[in-house]
């Protein structure tokens, strides 16, 4: 009786596997670059944004708005600017064996910003807006008597060129964003080869702020792009989405009030994805040297269900201990309602930021932590000329 029972399970556990492996999608993008693992991956540079709901398309700043809005970087003293962007590990589910989701490179921004004739703010940020390591994906071969290990690394690095003109109410910047998709040992059943390789792209971004009375008026976008990737195993045609962002903020003497929304078209990526949505709104109080902020967060599904686990195309090993390795993955509903903190001291050398996001509704639990400097040059480099002529 027990030996049947045994092997009902068995029947019941391989049909529902199979009934998966059929109803699973196949992917247009290498695994861990599609939007779905924006979950996990997506970096919110920029720690004042972060910590007002990540709003900043309206609000008018300094260089870690940028990203949101060029425009809304004003002309001010030479800057420079560091930030560090931390987010605790999370399980990876579906794999065979445990594995988590990490983002061991801290550094999420560093940059230099600067004023010219008052009108015109110039700048050149680094930046991470991306990044996700699966730690690790390893199965077993040969009835457990070979461990296949790999460490999958998708990045998105950014070098960003940024240029902002400034005239009475009216604010136009454009962003230069020069991208590096960056992937390391990636998923392909039936290889055992290990790849690394990076790919060169150009995105535009314009901005506009208008300043109506105390309101300000902002609105961002990126055109969709793409760009072919061969990765010796499967060729991709990558696609970047259309983004657009628009939002208003209300200044007051003592406090700010902003609220956004962002639309993605994710569906030019795949039909069974749906349009990311993102809501958010913030509150910004000034008290002397400090600065407190609170916000909402939340951003919407674009696919869950089974996906398919990359394959080799180009010369796949025929090998039967493959048909035992599981070829697809489970995609949780990636939709996200965060909260979010932030602090800033302004001190007599520049700024100190704090700020943090948690997902408190939703599938995946992500925190994030931003903490980051900026330092005024004119005033550190005049202290040292005075020292010098003392």
């Amino acid at each position: 009786m027990i030996k049947r029972l045994f092997f009902t399970a068995i029947f019941c556990l391989l049909a529902i596997f199979l009934l998966a492996q059929a109803d699973s999608l196949y992917l247009l993008l290498p695994q861990f670059s599609n939007p779905f693992y924006d979950t996990f991956s997506r970096n919110y540079i920029g720690s004042t944004s972060a910590g007002r709901g990540y709003t900043g398309v309206s609000v008018l700043g300094g260089l870690d708005n940028a990203l949101l809005n060029p425009a809304s970087v004003l002309p001010d003293s030479a800057k420079f600017f560091i930030e560090m962007n931390i987010k605790p590990s999370l399980e990876a589910e579906g794999y065979p064996l445990y594995a988590n989701y990490t983002s061991p490179f801290p550094l999420g921004l560093l940059g230099l910003s600067f004023a010219m004739e008052n009108k015109f703010s110039l700048g050149v940020l680094y930046n991470l807006p991306k990044s996700i390591t699966l730690d690790d994906y390893s199965f077993f071969i040969n009835q457990g008597a070979d461990l296949i290990q790999r460490f999958p690394v998708y990045n998105l690095h950014q070098a960003t060129a940024l240029i902002a003109f400034h005239n009475g109410p009216l604010h136009l910047g454009l962003n230069l964003h020069n991208q590096f998709h960056y992937i390391d040992d990636p998923i392909f059943l039936r290889s055992y080869e290990r790849i690394r390789d990076s790919q060169y792209h150009l995105r535009i971004q314009p901005g506009i702020i208008y300043q109506l009375g105390s309101a300000n008026i902002g609105f961002s976008m990126m055109p969709a792009t793409k760009f072919s990737w061969n990765l010796k195993c499967a060729n991709y045609d990558f696609k970047m989405p259309l983004w657009l962002t628009g939002g208003i903020e209300f200044v007051k003497p003592e406090f700010n009030i902003a609220t956004e929304a962002e639309w993605e078209q994710t569906s030019d990526i795949c039909d069974s994805f749906n349009d990311r949505f993102t809501f958010k709104a913030g509150l910004e109080k000034m008290s002397d040297k400090l600065v407190y902020r609170l916000g909402y967060h939340f951003t919407s599904n674009v696919y869950s269900g089974m996906i398919r686990l990359a394959q080799n195309v180009v010369n796949p090993d025929t090998s039967y201990v493959w048909n035992t390795v599981p070829q697809a993955v489970f995609i949780e509903d990636n939709a996200q309602h965060s909260l979010t903190a932030g602090l800033s001291y302004r001190f007599k050398n520049g700024i100190f930021n704090l700020s943090a996001m948690q997902v408190i509704l939703g599938d995946v639990n992500k925190t994030q932590i931003n903490v980051s400097l900026c330092f005024y040059l004119n005033y550190i480099f005049r202290k040292r000329e005075i020292h010098l002529n003392e």
